[in-house]
């Protein structure tokens, strides 16, 4: 006879993050009246799961892959970077799992952009394998959740170098589309040849994508540093946002609503779809995060308790960043 093992016991710390995530998913829920999509009921039962692709993951058949498999696990809505073939990656992904399951719920298609070069979700890790000495145990390589840097030696005069390995060259480096930011490669090369290269999406190639009928949102990642710069990206998209809109924000203490309502003033004029504040408890850091979620919800309970924070009807997510 087979006895079944009995769960492992709930620590404090995630008795406590339950209990919040259940107080605030339980006390703002949201009336809807008329009808609504499947996401936006989630959203109003406190029930809403986001796939994040990445920001700055840029590999499409991965992408594909994971939109299928969660498409048909049924979620509402997949987030990847705000790129032409990742965007044709997420939708073909969609179209597969509809052919498997032809009833099953399309989910949202979220492109993520920012308005500052600053924030971490938006960077890439670059170096030259030239610079790397040939006994370097590589350890950028090992530290890679992604899989995203690859060092082979190469070949001098047609012969491999693998029994003399101060000899040649290594070649390859960071795979580009492959690295999302996360640097943790950063601290560890014992030689401090790896930079991280910041990047804004091009707003012009983003209001496009906007235009396309297999775009159902955009996220707009904001640091929290003013607003003048998320002031300039929400002109240029202006003539595109006929969908919903995301705003990302990170914790930056007793400011932080004053930042949404002054974020909220900005975007009012051109509301035409649902809109969802993103609560963050800790910017991105390239650890594995510990403690992050609970964070997350005592950020997210905080700003719910407060009465001075954007008008209801804005949706707020809880989010493991």
């Amino acid at each position: 006879m087979v006895v079944p093992v009995p769960p492992p016991p709930l620590l404090a710390s995630h008795v406590a993050v339950r209990a919040a995530a259940s107080a605030i998913s339980h006390g703002r829920r949201v009336l809807l009246n008329g009808d609504h999509p499947p996401q936006v009921a989630a959203l109003g039962r406190g029930d809403w799961v986001k796939l994040i692709c990445g920001a700055s993951f840029e590999d499409a058949a991965d992408v594909r892959n994971l939109s299928l498999v969660y498409t048909l696990a049924g979620v509402d809505c997949i987030d990847c970077a705000a790129d032409a073939s990742v965007v044709g990656a997420v939708n073909e992904g969609i179209e597969v799992a509809a052919s498997i399951v032809p009833t099953v719920q399309r989910p949202w298609l979220m492109i993520s952009v920012n308005d500052d070069c600053r924030d971490l979700h938006f960077r890439k890790a670059e170096f030259d394998p030239d610079d790397c000495p040939l006994d370097c145990s590589k350890p950028c390589e090992k530290v890679c959740p992604a899989d995203a840097i690859s060092l082979k030696h190469s070949m001098v005069d047609g012969e491999r170098t693998l029994s003399d390995p101060l000899r040649g060259k290594y070649e390859g480096g960071v795979i580009t589309e492959r690295c999302y930011g996360c640097g943790r490669c950063l601290p560890v090369c014992p030689y401090d040849r790896i930079r991280a290269v910041s990047y804004v999406r091009d707003p012009t190639m983003t209001a496009e994508l906007l235009k396309r009928d297999d775009v159902d949102a955009i996220e707009i990642h904001t640091t929290g540093k003013g607003t003048d710069m998320f002031n300039t990206l929400w002109d240029n998209l202006s003539g595109s946002i006929n969908n919903v809109k995301l705003v990302s924000l990170p914790d930056i203490g007793e400011s932080t609503v004053d930042l949404m309502n002054t974020i909220y003033t900005i975007m009012e004029p051109h509301f035409k779809g649902y809109n969802l504040w993103q609560l963050d408890g800790r910017p991105m850091s390239g650890d594995i995060g510990r403690g992050a979620t609970r964070e997350t919800v005592s950020f997210a309970a905080h700003v719910a308790s407060m009465s001075e924070r954007p008008p209801v009807g804005w949706w707020h997510q809880l989010i493991h960043c």
